[in-house]
């Protein structure tokens, strides 16, 4: 019986009512559905907002190339895909995203597949939300991490060694890889690197100091290293990065 009340409440709703019109009431709630190649087709007015678009007829049929340096749209559509292709969830995605700031920050991902009513996925849908102010310190689903986290986000600009990590979790490495990987969906090594991008852009926007003396500051080996993986991740050079706040 309560699989036909649900069934028969879906069906009462016009497909023009905009269900998804209750994300805009959700405060740090960003929400989105795209189609199979990518077209954002629905949004709130949070994401609206943060790329700019007053009209939303004029957002309809944008993708993240458009919207987002190349590398974030890269690892955006590549998540877009896995789901379009295997039909499961990716859940608690933590990233680098650019904030309504236009600054990047560390936020949690979750994505769907949009399912037609013959049971084809047509498309991906998913929210994006903040999931703390320290980059650092993220929030994660197994608290069995939380030290390893916490000691990146106070030391991530000297060397770190991931057995080390492993052992303050009392992980084996193997266990901690997998374990780090499951939750975070990036590996121990590569969160580190973007602890460093993130720390870096704060002092990009904020200080004059040299490109090199930023570099060696978060925990990179030299300049060249610093510029190759902030590019990789950002998209752009951090001097260009610097520019946009000059």
């Amino acid at each position: 019986m309560s699989q036909e009340l649900r069934e028969r409440f879906f069906r009462a709703i016009p497909p023009e009512s905009h269900f998804y019109r209750l994300f805009d009431h959700l405060p740090g709630v960003l929400f989105f559905a795209k189609d199979r190649d990518g077209r954002l087709l629905a949004a709130n007015r949070a994401l609206l907002r943060l790329y700019g678009y007053p009209r939303e007829e004029d957002f309809w049929g944008v993708t993240d190339f458009e919207l987002l340096p190349r590398s974030l749209a890269e690892k955006f559509r590549q998540d877009d895909l896995h789901v379009i292709e295997t039909g499961e969830p990716m859940l608690e995605i933590l990233e680098i995203f650019i904030n309504p700031q236009g600054i990047p920050g560390w936020f949690i991902t979750d994505k769907l597949p949009v399912v037609s009513t013959t049971g084809e996925v047509i498309g991906v849908m998913g929210t994006i939300r903040p999931c703390g102010e320290h980059p650092g310190n993220p929030v994660t689903t197994d608290a069995a991490l939380a030290p390893a986290l916490r000691f990146i986000g106070e030391n991530f600009h000297r060397d770190i060694a991931i057995p080390a990590l492993a052992d303050m979790c009392g992980l084996s490495e193997r266990q901690f890889e997998r374990k780090f990987k499951q939750h975070l969906r990036t590996s121990p090594l590569q969160f580190l690197i973007k602890t460093r991008v993130y720390a870096a852009c704060d002092d990009l926007r904020r200080t004059s100091r040299a490109l090199a003396s930023i570099a060696t500051a978060v925990g990179f080996y030299d300049q060249a290293a610093f510029t190759r993986q902030f590019r990789k991740h950002m998209g752009t050079t951090p001097l260009a990065y610097r520019r946009q706040f000059r």
